[in-house]
């Protein structure tokens, strides 16, 4: 556990000292401005049947691909390109310490970067007053919101540091997160389109398309549902991936 705790104070250390951390926030506050701003303008015109800070978090998915790959790609293929892993590996400190502190190091900058965005609505809140809260501003669903990306984002980091571990090159393990990013969000964003509860042989998929709604989730959260499935299959998720990361750096000593 000593360990553990100085490797990861060692990689908030270093992730909040790198200009790279202070960019990639950089662009994802801009780019979560933008769309927060543009929501804002969009309600400003007429009445829509959602709110601002609705119509940005079910754009999760945006910085999701655009952003965390960024985070993720330098924690083991840069590393390993630069010689360090190798050293890294040879101290005391045990191989899924190693793979534990980066990646709760990268889950913390990344809830650290959603909560910088909530200062958005809060200022708006703010400016207009409450007179306003019904249509620009939803505590529910801000709240809620923010939770779910917590939540979901053991899972997104960890399937980051998963492609990093199976990567030589940063731009590699960038591009391998993405693409299984966008497999794990547009495969639960087509299992809710689809009409699977009257496919009769297609019965079997009913189960695991409840679990890979990943849109059904975030509203669930908004509203206050607490439903353990999904907990469940962020958390478990994450430890496979974790517990996958550990046997491809041993892999690789």
């Amino acid at each position: 556990m000593r360990h553990f705790r100085t490797l990861l104070m060692h990689e908030l250390r270093t992730a909040l000292l790198s200009g790279n951390t202070w960019a990639v926030g950089a662009l994802f506050l801009a780019l979560m401005g933008c769309i927060y701003w543009f929501a804002l303008l969009e309600c400003s015109r007429s009445p829509q049947n959602w709110t601002p800070i609705e119509a940005t978090f079910k754009l999760f998915w945006f910085p999701l691909l655009c952003v965390l790959p960024l985070l993720t790609m330098r924690t083991f293929a840069e590393e390993r390109r630069s010689g360090t892993l190798a050293a890294l590996l040879t101290t005391p400190a045990s191989t899924a310490a190693v793979v534990w502190a980066k990646f709760l190091a990268v889950w913390i900058i990344w809830v650290l970067f959603w909560i910088g965005f909530v200062a958005f609505p809060l200022i708006v809140d703010a400016q207009l007053g409450r007179a306003a809260d019904a249509r620009l501003h939803d505590p529910a669903m801000l709240w809620g919101g923010l939770c779910f990306i917590i939540v979901s984002g053991l899972l997104h980091v960890s399937i980051g540091i998963l492609c990093s571990c199976l990567a030589r090159s940063t731009a590699l393990a960038a591009l391998l997160a993405f693409i299984s990013l966008l497999a794990l969000t547009a495969a639960g964003g087509v299992m809710e389109t689809l009409p699977i509860e009257t496919w009769e042989w297609l019965g079997w998929l009913r189960e695991p398309a409840t679990h890979l709604r990943t849109f059904a989730h975030l509203q669930d959260f908004a509203t206050g549902i607490l439903d353990s499935r999904p907990i469940v299959l962020y958390l478990t998720g994450t430890l496979l991936c974790l517990g996958l990361s550990v046997l491809a750096v041993e892999g690789q000593e």
